[in-house]
């Protein structure tokens, strides 16, 4: 695919509203919502980059771009809270990679109050979301089949993961955050955005 300035533009928006929240702007108390930018991105991209008969470039591109970044965040994470927190802070940290790894970060923050507690010691907090992109990425072939099966599934798909977000929002805001069922409309907004607006995508 070639560059595409404009949404590179968005992401970078989605950075710094994400940033400026982080850092108590108390005009930016939605910053995190650029985090919902980056996933409807990422659906847009998936619809494009993803062939069927090229699943294992598909995954080894994607790893290239990631995880070398992503690991290298953890163990250094790893080392610098060994030497510079306390002992049940640095099991805390420990316990985070041990989720981190395996790419289920956000699961194991769920575990935990929600994204805005401030009772735990969470320096790997960031990678909840990488946890969940990376999960949609994993079922990407499945939802293609899916999808190309019959056309009204993904409108079903994106309609009833949509519908258990509100509904689940009511019963426990954490798990709707955290979990990829909850989440998966936003990755579709964009995978059919790309369908739709660019044909070029899978749907």
């Amino acid at each position: 695919m070639n560059y595409r300035a404009d949404i590179q533009i968005l992401r970078g928006i989605s950075v710094v509203l994400v940033v400026l929240f982080h850092l108590g702007f108390s005009s930016i108390k939605s910053g995190f919502l650029g985090v919902d930018v980056f996933f409807v991105i990422s659906g847009f991209l998936m619809a494009i980059l993803y062939k069927k008969d090229d699943i294992t470039g598909f995954y080894l591109r994607r790893a290239k771009r990631l995880l070398p970044a992503y690991y290298a965040t953890i163990f250094f994470t790893l080392i610098f809270s060994y030497f510079l927190t306390t002992p049940n802070e640095t099991v805390q940290v420990s316990k985070q990679a041990l989720y981190a790894v395996p790419f289920l970060s956000n699961i194991g923050f769920w575990f935990q109050d929600s994204y805005f507690s401030n009772s735990h010691f969470n320096p790997l907090l960031h990678l909840w979301s990488l946890g969940v992109e990376i999960q949609f990425y994993l079922i990407v072939p499945l939802l293609y089949w899916f999808f190309t099966k019959l056309k009204i599934n993904y409108w079903l798909t994106m309609i009833v993961s949509l519908a258990l977000c509100f509904i689940m929002v009511e019963f426990s805001p954490k798990t709707s955050f955290f979990l990829v069922p909850f989440r998966l409309w936003e990755f579709l907004i964009g995978y059919g955005a790309a369908h739709f607006l660019t044909n070029q995508g899978n749907v």
